[in-house]
C-alpha cells in the first residue's frame, strides 16, 4: 500500500488500536490529558451537551500556566471566519475556564461550525475547527471536532503519540517549530479510531534543551475539521524510560544507570503525576464516578484503600486519603515502590509505614530532603518565599504538596475546595490545584533534590 510505504520512507508507524463507528457522541476536543500532564503544552479544550435534549452546549479550557486569550468564530460554507462571542464566559481561574454555546441564542436548535484560538500565558497555542450537531431522535447535540492528540508518551528521545478522529484522519503534519515549522513528518490517510505515530526527535532541533512541535492535523470527513496544536517539553535521554509493567519490585535493580519504571524521579515528574491522579478523580466525578476519602478498613468508614493508584484503579478501589495521594505519585514518578508509604502523624511526627520501615526512611533520604518546619503555618511559608512547587508538607495528622502559586494538591477531608461531604462520608470533586483553608503548624517540609 501506498501508506506503508510512506511510513517505512519516514520512520513512522501507524497501529490501529480501535475501529470506532461514527456514533452520536459528545467527543473530547483535541488533546486528552492522558500523557500531556508534564509538558508545556497549549490549553486543553474539553467539550459536553446532553444526550436528551437541545440544551447549552459547555467547554472548559485547561492551562497550568494560566490562559492569556480565547477567541471564538463562527463558520460559514465556505470556510469564512466571523468573531463571535461566547453565551456566557467565566474567565475567574484562568488556569480553567469555562465557556457556553447557548442553545436558545446562538445554536438554535441547528447544526453550526466554529473556530476557537487560545493561547496560554507561555505563548503556546490551541487552534482547532468544530461543528455542533443537531440530532434527532431524540433531539441533542453532538460534537465533531477535528483529530485529537491523545496518549502521548516518551521513551528517550523515541516520542509516541496517538492521533484519533471517528472519520479518520485525512492528514497531520508534524513541524520542528525550533526551525521555522520546518515539516519533519507527515503522513497522510489514517484510518478511523486512534492510530499510533511515533517520532524520533533526534531529527528535531533542541533550543535550550528544548523542543518545540507544532501539529497540524485534519479530519477525513465532509467538513474537513482542523487542529492546530504547538507544544514544548524537554526529553531526558537517559531518565525517559518507557515504565516496565511487571508487578514485581525486585526487578527494579539499578546499574549506575535507571530503573525500568523511571519517568524522573524529579519535581517535574512528581507533578505530573499528581495532576494525572486528580485530573482522574475530576473527570470520574463528572460522569457520577464518586471518589471517596478513606484510612482503609479499620477506620471511622471502613471503606478499603490500595497502595498505587494503578491498583486502585484495576480492583475499582475509588479511595485515597491526603498521604496515599502522595505515595501513588511518588510511586509513579518512579521514587517509591508500591510497599512505600510514610505520613504526618498526630505527634506531629514522621511515620515511615512497615514493612520495611528503615527502607522507606532511606528512600526519601536518598531522593529528598528533610527540615523541620518548626511549627510555621502554610500560608506564612508562602508569603515568606520558603516553599517551592513539589514540596511536601507535613502536619500533625495530616500530609499535602504545595502546587505553586498558593494553591495544593490535597487528598484530606477537611477541605471545603476539593470535595464535600461528613467526615465518615467525604467526596472528592478534584485533588487539586486548589486553594485552601488549612492552616495548622507546619511539622516538616519535604523537598525532592531533583528540582527539575
Amino acid at each position: 500500500m501506498k501508506n506503508e510505504k510512506i511510513n517505512k520512507a519516514i520512520t513512522i508507524f501507524i497501529m490501529i488500536l480501535t475501529i470506532i463507528p461514527i456514533i452520536n457522541i459528545n467527543n473530547i476536543s483535541n488533546a486528552e490529558a492522558k500523557g500531556f500532564e508534564g509538558f508545556n503544552n497549549a490549553p486543553r479544550k474539553y467539550m459536553s451537551a446532553e444526550k436528551d435534549k437541545f440544551s447549552d452546549v459547555s467547554l472548559t479550557l485547561k492551562d497550568n500556566n494560566g490562559i492569556k486569550s480565547v477567541s471564538l468564530y463562527k463558520v460559514d460554507d465556505k470556510g469564512n471566519k466571523t468573531k463571535i462571542n461566547f453565551s456566557t464566559a467565566d474567565t475567574k481561574d484562568d488556569k480553567n475556564q469555562k465557556y457556553t454555546l447557548s442553545h436558545e441564542k446562538l445554536l438554535k436548535g441547528k447544526t453550526k461550525r466554529f473556530y476557537i484560538k487560545a493561547t496560554d500565558k507561555t505563548g503556546n497555542v490551541l487552534a482547532t475547527e468544530f461543528r455542533v450537531c443537531a440530532k434527532t431522535n431524540p433531539d441533542h447535540y453532538a460534537i465533531d471536532d477535528g483529530p485529537r492528540i491523545v496518549n502521548w508518551t516518551a521513551n528517550g528521545t523515541s516520542v509516541s503519540l496517538g492521533v484519533k478522529d471517528n472519520e479518520g484522519t485525512k492528514y497531520i503534519k508534524i513541524q520542528d517549530a525550533n526551525n521555522n515549522n520546518t515539516e519533519i513528518y507527515k503522513l497522510n490517510n489514517l484510518a478511523k479510531g486512534e492510530a499510533k505515530v511515533k517520532i524520533d526527535m533526534k531529527k528535531f532541533k533542541k533550543v535550550d534543551d528544548i523542543y518545540k512541535l507544532r501539529i497540524v492535523a485534519e479530519d477525513a470527513g465532509k467538513t474537513n475539521e482542523q487542529s492546530i496544536r504547538r507544544l514544548s517539553f524537554k526529553v531526558n535521554e537517559t531518565t525517559q524510560s518507557k515504565p516496565s509493567t511487571s508487578t514485581n519490585t525486585n526487578s527494579n535493580k539499578t546499574n549506575n544507570t535507571t530503573t525500568t519504571n523511571t519517568k524522573g524521579k524529579n519535581v517535574s515528574s512528581f507533578i505530573a503525576a499528581l495532576e494525572k491522579i486528580s485530573q482522574r478523580v475530576q473527570s470520574d466525578y463528572k460522569k457520577g464516578i464518586k471518589w471517596k476519602y478513606t484510612n482503609g478498613e479499620g477506620s471511622e468508614n471502613g471503606l478499603p484503600f490500595k497502595y498505587t493508584f494503578q491498583a486502585a484503579l484495576k480492583t475499582n478501589t475509588l479511595t485515597t486519603n491526603c498521604a496515599d495521594y502522595v505515595m501513588w505519585a511518588l510511586h509513579d514518578c518512579g521514587i517509591f515502590t508500591a510497599n512505600q508509604k510514610f505520613y504526618g502523624n498526630n505527634a506531629g511526627g514522621i511515620t515511615f509505614k512497615k514493612p520495611e520501615e528503615t527502607k522507606v526512611k532511606e528512600t526519601l533520604k536518598k531522593y529528598a530532603t528533610i527540615k523541620k518546619a518548626g511549627g510555621v503555618k502554610p500560608k506564612t511559608l508562602v508569603k515568606q518565599g520558603k516553599l517551592k512547587k513539589g514540596d511536601i508538607l507535613t502536619y500533625k495528622g495530616h500530609t499535602n504538596v504545595y502546587a505553586g502559586n498558593g494553591k495544593w494538591y490535597d487528598a484530606g477531608r477537611r477541605m471545603k475546595y476539593n470535595g464535600h461531604g461528613s467526615m465518615t462520608n467525604y467526596t472528592f470533586t478534584t485533588l487539586g490545584p486548589i486553594k485552601s483553608n488549612y492552616n495548622q503548624p507546619t511539622c516538616y517540609v519535604i523537598r525532592l533534590k531533583n528540582q527539575t
